[in-house]
């Protein structure tokens, strides 16, 4: 009997701590999007449309002016590692834009 009390006991516990987690997961803000313009050039539609495709544009003006071999280097990780979808005749294009608009000349 000691037993089936505990059982019970514990059956009531883990639903009620179960029923409490569900209810702190409903909570949820939306933000609205913010999208920065780019700057004109050659390569900004490619860069709109593939480096959207996993951050905003914002992301682009907040780093730092970096080289031409830097900037090669976040494209091609950004292709390798994290798949984003670059057809190759468009790689070099990105990486002039960038360095041109956001980086050292």
């Amino acid at each position: 009997m000691k037993k089936i009390i505990i059982w019970i006991s514990g059956l009531i516990l883990v639903s009620g701590v179960s029923w409490a987690i569900s209810q702190d997961s409903v909570k949820s803000i939306e933000l609205p999007p913010i999208q920065v313009e780019l700057k004109a050039g050659k390569g900004k539609e490619k860069v709109e449309t593939y480096c959207n495709i996993c951050h905003s544009t914002d992301y682009i003006i907040m780093q730092p002016k970096f080289s031409k071999n830097k900037w090669s280097e976040i494209v091609n990780k950004m292709i390798k590692v994290y798949g984003a979808p670059i057809p190759e005749p468009d790689v070099e294009v990105i990486i002039n834009y960038l360095t041109i608009n956001y980086g050292t000349k």
